[in-house]
């Protein structure tokens, strides 16, 4: 799992976001990562996207929600808001792991 970043977000812009459970088949090892892009027009585009790449690597993938991003890389700042109804366990993320990433 330390080959996946934990965070892969744009440097600048305000965009969406999803929180992503990574976990072996089986059970075992997991750890959340966070996805965000201004080019997806809704949340599940980006689990779209994730999903596949991660399976690849030999994970499933589970969605916990997500919410907005607005991120200036130049001034080192970044607000989480929002959120999003992605599925029935959707929490935000600032609510539920903040300060659990490095951004």
């Amino acid at each position: 799992m330390a080959a996946v970043r934990d965070v892969e977000i744009d440097p600048d812009g305000t965009f969406k976001y999803i929180l992503v459970q990574l976990q072996r088949p089986g059970g075992g090892e997991q750890r959340d990562i966070v996805r965000g892009t201004k080019a997806a027009e809704f949340h599940n585009h980006i689990f779209e996207k994730v999903n596949p790449e991660m399976e690849k690597l030999g994970y499933e993938c589970k969605c916990l929600g997500g919410g907005k991003i607005d991120h200036n890389s130049k001034e080192k700042k970044i607000r989480v808001f929002g959120l999003s109804t992605v599925s029935a366990s959707c929490i935000p993320f600032h609510l539920c792991c903040s300060g659990g990433f490095v951004l």
